[in-house]
């Protein structure tokens, strides 16, 4: 386990994000390459040290102490090929401020969705590799009670062959052993909501486990395979598909058809509206996703 010392952070407006990560750089003897995102809480940066290219995150100040220290040590606590390691965590001083940093695996081939953007919808061969991989993946996460609760195609990088996809950002990561840091009375759940099951959008804290993470998945699967979502009717706007899901709506018979026809006979109970109702356990998952390839 990878331990995080965690100090106190000195409120700050972090403008000049590159110059830290550069100043950082410096310190610890690492190449500098660029600027590579951009999220909530943190920047990424491309870096290198013997050959070796890593990704420098670099955290907002007024990031919360705790949902970093969760983020960290969770991908530290993973060791799966599908997940990005995490090699290092640090503070870096700069006068009295400090600033938390992680060097993770870097994964080159960009992510799935600037893949679906550029490219559009995985072939059938593909998406079902797709699938099995990113359901492995999950299944890992699950099995050491952590549910990412943040899966989405901006979240799924892909190596340089395009395809393989590895996941990231554990920023909003659940410890089912912890107490939870979202407030209970919180009318909405953390998360993406386009890509959030129900149960994260209404904060039922009590039905949130790996199937919640099985929810979002199977929204990111269909993108990849059909290019819409499992609730979205034709001419729906964003919020209305969220609508959709927050009133557990189901997925619709337009999707569920489109599933039936591409082979992805799994994805309709990956997406159903109460956790009940989809793959109670991550092998039974794997196995009906692995059984539609040998009937397609």
């Amino acid at each position: 386990m990878i331990a995080l010392l965690r100090h106190k952070v000195v409120a700050m407006t972090m403008s000049d994000p590159e110059g830290i990560a550069r100043a950082i750089c410096m310190a610890e003897n690492l190449t500098f390459h660029g600027h590579v995102g951009a999220g909530a809480v943190k920047e990424t940066f491309k870096v290198s040290a013997n050959g070796v290219v890593s990704a420098l995150k670099l955290y907002q100040p007024e990031a919360s102490d705790e949902r970093a220290f969760r983020e960290i040590n969770a991908m530290a606590r993973c060791n799966h090929p599908n997940i990005a390691r995490v090699t290092r965590i640090e503070r870096h001083a700069i006068g009295s401020e400090s600033f938390l940093y992680s060097l993770e695996e870097f994964v080159g081939g960009g992510s799935l969705e600037a893949r679906l953007s550029d490219q559009g919808r995985f072939t059938p061969t593909s998406v079902q590799r797709l699938g099995a991989l990113l359901i492995d993946a999950v299944s890992h996460i699950g099995a050491l009670g952590l549910v990412h609760r943040d899966l989405k195609p901006a979240n799924v990088m892909l190596r340089e062959d395009g395809e393989t996809p590895v996941l990231v950002d554990f920023g909003l990561v659940r410890d089912l052993s912890a107490a939870s840091i979202t407030p209970t009375g919180a009318i909405l759940g953390p998360g993406t909501p386009l890509y959030a099951p129900p149960e994260q959008l209404l904060n039922n804290k009590a039905l949130i486990d790996w199937r919640s993470d099985q929810f979002s998945l199977g929204v990111v699967l269909a993108f990849a395979a059909l290019e819409f979502h499992p609730y979205g009717g034709t001419g729906d706007s964003r919020r209305d598909i969220v609508t959709h899901v927050y009133q557990r709506k189901g997925p619709t018979s337009r999707f569920r058809e489109a599933a039936t026809n591409a082979g992805l006979t799994a994805l309709p109970q990956m997406v159903s509206a109460w956790p009940v109702e989809r793959f109670r356990r991550p092998e039974m998952l794997a196995r009906a996703w692995a059984d539609q390839e040998r009937s397609s």
